[in-house]
């Protein structure tokens, strides 16, 4: 009989083991992923990152999708006077937009919003809408798009002027392409008339 309760306690011991071994292994394994889905630490000093220019005026790209594993990507761009997009909604992205210099002008459905800076603007995913530069001055802004993704265009971008010049005829349609090429969550809709 106690050679019997030795084997079913040293089984019993055994199996426990066993258990909180693979509880163990589980509780790492979900911390593991828990890790791997946090974004990681990002901390710029003053003049960090590079700046790089593309067709607009310039970008530093603050925090990239990769950075968020794809919660949302935050970028610092300054647009020249003059530049405007067309109008235009994302189907899934959500763009905040802050003003740090000069006046954003962003339209949204028939009304018209003048940003000086510290003013700020969400702009929710599917609503038309149209952003730019009416200035005569640089604008500066920092530009959040949740999820993320969408600051990749602003790389392609850059990238194209080293090779086209925004003056050139076939520009419009290679940025085009890029858009298409890289499945850029944007869905054009017209032209902007900005004339009063």
């Amino acid at each position: 009989m106690k050679k019997i309760l030795l084997v079913l306690f040293g089984f019993a011991l055994f199996f426990s083991a066993g258990q909180v071994s693979e509880t163990q292994t589980k509780s790492d394994n979900a911390q593991s992923q828990q890790d791997k889905d946090r974004p990681k630490i990002i901390a710029l000093k003053s003049g960090e990152p590079d700046e790089l220019t593309y067709d607009a005026g310039t970008v530093k790209f603050l925090a990239s999708s990769a950075d968020t594993n794809g919660a949302w990507s935050l970028v610092e761009l300054t647009e020249k006077p003059g530049y405007k997009t067309r109008l235009h909604r994302h189907i899934y992205t959500d763009e905040a937009y802050y003003v740090l210099e000069g006046v954003l002008t962003a339209k949204i459905a028939d009304k018209t919003y003048e940003l000086p800076a510290g003013s700020y603007i969400l702009i929710p995913h599917g609503t038309p809408h149209a952003q730019g530069n009416l200035g005569k001055v640089p604008v500066r802004v920092l530009l959040t798009m949740t999820p993320g993704g969408f600051e990749g265009s602003f790389k392609d971008r850059a990238e194209l002027i080293k090779t086209v010049k925004p003056d050139d005829p076939n520009f419009i349609k290679m940025r085009e392409q890029m858009m298409t090429k890289g499945k850029y969550d944007r869905e054009y809709l017209g032209d902007w008339n900005t004339q009063k």
